[in-house]
């Protein structure tokens, strides 16, 4: 039996848009694609009011996080979840900068003090903040727009990956081009997690970043096209 991939959705729901039927999640098809052809079996993963139940998270074998433009409480159930149980998680663009944003808030949270549940302390910290909160910086020049299929190298540009990461492991060389959809920045000054890659257009952008042997971020979009299926082998293969 192929291993269970559990694809986590961007949320439309009423938060975003206040229409009772427009109130849905949205999992992108070429996520499902790359996860198939490499041979896993792809479950999209169904939050209720944002948040997802122990059972969805236990019967995963590993998560592959997709774009999107806000974090919800079951993004950082999800990377909790892989972190704490040691379960592969690849994310993609929203799904990398899950990965600083989930311990940094996790850091403040702990400094603060909490009782109860780490992911709930961390949602209502995040409650607690301004619409315009954010724990990135803002980046320009990155976000393309999204090219026509088997136009995909327009949006693209090349980055550096770092010698002896798990991203470089898993790839086995030194560059690769990615898609650029992105405007948020995961400072590069932070140690909580290890930067894997940087923008090869010399601007310091981090393009990607990891945490232990089986968390994984790239800021670029491989699920465009079908031309990096290593990094999707990581998600059914030690």
């Amino acid at each position: 039996m192929s291993e269970i991939i559990g694809v986590v959705p961007k949320s439309l729901t009423v938060k975003e848009n206040n229409s009772c039927m427009q109130d849905y999640y949205c999992l992108g098809n070429n996520y499902l694609q790359r996860v198939t052809e490499a041979g896993g079996t792809p479950m999209g993963l169904c939050p209720v009011d944002n948040w997802l139940s122990e059972e969805q998270l236990q019967i995963c074998d590993a998560f592959l996080v997709q774009g999107g433009a806000e974090f919800y409480p079951y993004h950082f159930q999800i990377i909790h979840h892989a972190v704490t149980h040691g379960k592969r998680y690849l994310g993609i663009c929203l799904g990398q900068q899950l990965i600083y944003v989930y311990f940094e808030l996790k850091r403040r949270v702990e400094e603060q003090g909490y009782e109860g549940d780490l992911v709930k302390a961390i949602c209502n910290y995040l409650a607690e903040q301004p619409p315009e909160f954010s724990v990135q910086e803002k980046v320009l020049n990155h976000r393309r727009d999204y090219p026509a299929s088997g136009d995909e190298d327009v949006a693209k540009h090349d980055v550096d990956i770092v010698p002896g990461t798990l991203l470089h492991k898993v790839l086995g060389r030194d560059k690769m081009r990615l898609c650029s959809f992105h405007n948020l920045n995961t400072p590069p000054t932070q140690n909580l997690v290890t930067i894997n890659a940087w923008s090869a257009l010399g601007d310091g952008v981090v393009e990607g970043t990891e945490y232990g042997d089986n968390i994984l971020g790239v800021q670029g979009h491989p699920e465009a096209d079908s031309l990096l299926p290593e990094l999707f082998d990581f998600l059914v293969k030690d």
